[in-house]
């Protein structure tokens, strides 16, 4: 547990409305890039980000401070993005991914079109698992983390990595991903 994100918080309901500028510096940059690899776009990440810290300041009143600040805000921010994304009622594919190879122009090439090719496919995924794979893989979140953010047991986050893995890996097997 963070004291620290408690004291903030109970701050904050108390009147001193300004200390959730601290909450915002802390979290804005997790809270974007979980925004970022569910949407894909970064002018939409940005302000869905914005959207996120709104809807946590309007509903800071029913913090459970059984939980951490950390997957409520992760939660919310989630549940923006799959209401964006319903919404939208489409999978925007952009073409600009991060390519973390190095090598030849040949290798780096290639690894780009292979994260295009996942990413594509990690967004024709459905919203609950699309979630654990970006919150595991991106995001970099224990299971438990993952399952205190998604409200899910942590069985039931491996099962949806497993199953997520699975989808994958026939959505890619003919894309020439893994040869």
């Amino acid at each position: 547990m963070n004291d620290e994100d408690f004291d903030i918080i109970r701050n904050i309901q108390k009147g001193q409305v300004n200390d959730f500028e601290l909450l915002v510096r802390k979290y804005q940059s997790p809270v974007f890039n979980v925004l970022h690899h569910m949407l894909h776009q970064e002018e939409i990440a940005k302000e869905m980000a914005q959207e996120v810290f709104v809807k946590a300041y309007e509903h800071l009143d029913t913090f459970n401070f059984k939980n951490r600040f950390f997957s409520w805000i992760y939660r919310i921010a989630i549940n923006t993005a799959i209401s964006y994304r319903k919404k939208q009622q489409q999978y925007i594919f952009t073409d600009h991914y991060p390519s973390f190879a190095i090598g030849s122009a040949e290798d780096i090439l290639l690894g780009k079109e292979k994260s295009a090719l996942l990413h594509k496919a990690i967004g024709q995924l459905k919203h609950k698992y699309k979630a654990v794979i970006v919150l595991r893989y991106f995001e970099q979140l224990s299971y438990a983390e993952i399952a205190g953010v998604l409200g899910i047991t942590e069985s039931k986050v491996k099962s949806r990595l497993f199953a997520s893995r699975s989808l994958l890996k026939d959505l890619l097997s003919d894309t020439g991903y893994f040869g």
